[in-house]
């Protein structure tokens, strides 16, 4: 990424600053280098040790599926790997319910632009130009249209408590096991308010103005994943995700699932 590169000039800095600043919307909390921090509202940093990522990931295609503003696409490419970053090709692009999806198309062209290059676009392309990325492809794909035929496969396909913005998880994941390798595996988180049952299950939680649809069991991610012919669970793993001001908190499952072959 950005090793040895010589060292930013103040203007590079105050640049790169004021870029950062022009976009309202960040998710992931990034550090760019420099005293630079993106504001986003989580710092996924703090949550890595739950993910069991390899340390070492030299020679490995990573398939990161919401990408979001970036965070994990490049902290795998800052370990080696090569990296294809999946993202919707824009804000209306999500399973919204017909009421919103109405709202959306009735605003000015201009203003749905804005929002696509606000929410959606501006903040990978700063933190991966700041960050000097080389080996991080974004493509903008809705997650059931990923297929081996269009990606090719990866040794580690990754969803970060995106499941829950599916209308269809289940499609969701038969889409990511056809692009994980038979020796490869999905490294899958949710976030859940189901974190104690033992029932194989999942709570509806849409409403009309949100991408919220589904809070679903560990019992039931790992079900579900063994109906999409993962036939292993391993690393299983929790955490409460806290926003950086401390007052959101947000229980969160892991795990690796590994595929069936024959």
């Amino acid at each position: 990424m950005s090793h040895g590169k010589p060292p930013r000039s103040p203007a590079e800095i105050d640049a790169i600053k004021k870029r950062v600043a022009a976009i309202e919307a960040w998710y992931h909390r990034i550090d760019l280098g420099d005293g630079i921090e993106t504001p986003g509202h989580f710092r996924m940093s703090d949550y890595l040790a739950p993910y069991h990522f390899p340390a070492d990931m030299t020679g490995m295609r990573v398939l990161d599926v919401g990408a979001s503003t970036g965070y994990y696409a490049f902290e795998f490419e800052r370990r080696g790997a090569e990296v294809v970053a999946i993202e919707l090709p824009s804000w209306g692009d999500h399973d919204w319910t017909p009421r919103y999806r109405r709202q959306f198309a009735a605003k000015p062209t201009l203003e749905r632009d804005s929002i696509d290059r606000v929410a959606m676009l501006d903040g990978f392309t700063v933190v991966g130009e700041a960050l000097g990325s080389t080996r991080v492809q974004r493509r903008f794909l809705p997650i059931y249209e990923l297929s081996r035929e269009t990606l090719g496969t990866f040794d580690i396909v990754f969803s970060g408590a995106m499941l829950m913005h599916v209308r269809d998880p289940i499609l969701g994941v038969q889409r990511m096991r056809d692009c994980c390798k038979d020796d490869g595996r999905l490294i899958i988180s949710i976030s859940t308010t189901l974190m104690d049952a033992t029932e194989p299950i999942a709570r509806f939680v849409g409403e009309w103005n949100q991408c919220n649809w589904w809070q679903m069991s560990p019992r039931g991610l790992e079900e579900v994943l063994k109906c999409c012919d993962f036939d292993r669970i391993e690393h299983r793993d929790s955490y409460v995700l806290q926003d950086v001001t401390g007052q959101f908190r947000d229980p969160t499952f892991v795990c690796h699932a590994l595929p069936r072959v024959g």
